[in-house]
């Protein structure tokens, strides 16, 4: 693992988000608003964005940046639904995936 991804996996600043189910997940978005940070329970990965339009790039959420995994087509389309869901909540409600 990145030494830059395990700095956000366990970064107090990232917001944090528990489900009913028991998982345990995170986002920040970083730098100038360009890309985000999204954890699930043990795996993170850093995909793009654009903060002011509020717009996620799914092209981008490929693999999990923590373990090096590449995602399959139903993880990833999983995984932009967990992002979506959980950066309208956290930041805007009116974003969405492109």
């Amino acid at each position: 693992m990145s030494s830059f991804i395990e700095e956000w996996m366990n970064n107090k600043t990232v917001n944090q988000i528990d489900d009913k189910k028991g998982n345990h997940y995170g986002i920040r978005v970083l730098g100038r608003g360009t890309d985000l940070f999204f954890k699930e329970n043990n795996r993170g990965l850093i995909c793009s964005i654009d903060a002011v339009k509020g717009v996620i790039y799914k092209q981008s959420i490929k693999i999990w940046d923590s373990t090096g995994e590449k995602m399959s087509k139903a993880e990833k389309e999983r995984v932009s639904k967990l992002i979506e869901e959980y950066y309208k909540k956290v930041y805007n409600p009116v974003a969405t995936l492109q």
